[in-house]
C-alpha cells in the first residue's frame, strides 16, 4: 500500500499532537527553537509570520514556499528572529489572507522550555488556510540558530 503525502502528513501530525498533549499552564512562555513551513500543494505561496512578546511585535518576516513536486514537499525556514525572546503568540497567514483569519499559536498555553513550530499549507481547505503543528523535541531547540 502506498501512502499519499496528505495521508502521511495527517497521520504524523495526529501522532505528534497526541504525544505532545500536556497539562497545566507554564509560568513563562516557551522560547522558539525552530519555525518552518511545509507546502504539500502544487502551487507556491508566500507566508507572513508575526511574533509577539507580550503586546510588542518582535519579529515580522515573509518567506516564499515553493510548490511541492511529485517527489518532495515545498519547504522554507524562517530565521533571523531575535535570540532569547520568549514569544507569547504567533500569527501566520498566506499572501492575500487577512490578519483576522491568520493562524494563531499561543506559546503560553504550552508547558515547555522551547518549542519548534511547523506551519503547513492546508491543501484541503481554502487557499488561505495554514495549520500550526508544534513539537517539544529538544533537537528542534538545540539545533536552532536564530540570528540576533
Amino acid at each position: 500500500m502506498v501512502l499519499s503525502r496528505r495521508a502521511l502528513l495527517r497521520g504524523a501530525g495526529v501522532a505528534l499532537a497526541g504525544s505532545l498533549a500536556g497539562c497545566g499552564m507554564p509560568d513563562t512562555p516557551s522560547q522558539l527553537g525552530a519555525l518552518d513551513v511545509v507546502n504539500p500543494d502544487t502551487q507556491s505561496y508566500t507566508v507572513h509570520v508575526l511574533l509577539f512578546e507580550g503586546e510588542s511585535l518582535v519579529y515580522w518576516a515573509s518567506k516564499r514556499v515553493p510548490a511541492a513536486t511529485d517527489d518532495e514537499l515545498g519547504t522554507a525556514t524562517f530565521d533571523g528572529y531575535p535570540e532569547g525572546i520568549e514569544p507569547t503568540r504567533l500569527l501566520a497567514r498566506l499572501e492575500g489572507g487577512s490578519l483576522s483569519t491568520a493562524a494563531r499559536f499561543d506559546f503560553t498555553a504550552h508547558d515547555a522550555d522551547c518549542l519548534g513550530l511547523q506551519l503547513e499549507v492546508d491543501e484541503e481547505a481554502t487557499p488561505t488556510d495554514l495549520l500550526v503543528w508544534y513539537t517539544t523535541d529538544p533537537e528542534a531547540c538545540e539545533t536552532a540558530t536564530p540570528e540576533g
